[in-house]
């Protein structure tokens, strides 16, 4: 009687024993789990960090490279440009004029003529590209009691008109800036019925460079 009780003594607690095994077994598997989930979600969370960190070196970086490059065009159209500039003076011949009808001016000193874009054979400027340019010039006369005009003209536009009556030594000076097109000409007149005067001092100069390309 004793051993049958002893028995089931035992067989009455081997399944608790296996149930507290597995128990402990799945408690276990679950604080695995758990802890490994929050290690995947601490790793996501670097790996997007690290994406958007990427993101905006990126966007540094190709903002750096267009104006790396901007520079580059800018230094390539530049350096792709011609290179343009004159100045000449009137004549040493001493007086010129009044005419009857305005008269072309025709600058025949050369002292500087960079491109080739100025001739001293019409005394007339003609714009190689298009762009913006500087024209200058000066006005002498001598006479005292005669007028002396001139006339800037773009192509066949009187763009400026300067007199000043002579008493004794007159002088004027001005310039404009003009955009012009390729093919575009500037030049100088001497309004009808005035009169000039120039010699080797150079007192009558037209001079004109380009300032920028269009």
């Amino acid at each position: 009687m004793r051993d049958i009780l002893q028995l089931m003594v035992v067989l009455f607690c081997l399944p608790g024993t296996w149930a507290q095994g597995e128990s402990e077994e799945a408690h276990q598997g679950l604080q695995t789990s758990g802890q490994t989930s929050t290690d995947i979600w601490v790793e996501l969370r670097a790996l997007r960090d690290m994406v958007v960190e990427q993101k905006v070196e990126l966007t540094y970086t190709k903002a750096e490279l267009q104006t790396q490059r901007d520079k580059v065009a800018s230094l390539e159209k530049e350096n792709g440009s011609p290179k343009v500039a004159f100045s000449a003076g009137l004549t040493t011949a001493g007086k010129i004029g009044p005419f009857n009808i305005e008269t072309p001016l025709v600058y025949s000193r050369v002292f500087t003529n960079i491109g080739e874009s100025y001739s001293p054979i019409t005394g007339i400027f003609t714009a190689p590209v298009k762009g913006v340019y500087y024209f200058r010039f000066t006005a002498f006369n001598n006479k005292k009691g005669e007028w002396m005009a001139v006339n800037m003209y773009h192509n066949s536009q009187r763009m400026l008109h300067n007199s000043e009556l002579s008493d004794v030594h007159s002088f004027i000076a001005n310039a404009l800036i003009l955009q012009l097109e390729k093919g575009s000409v500037v030049y100088m007149r001497l309004h009808q019925g005035n009169g000039l005067y120039d010699n080797a001092s150079t007192w009558n100069t037209f001079s004109g460079f380009l300032m920028f390309p269009l």
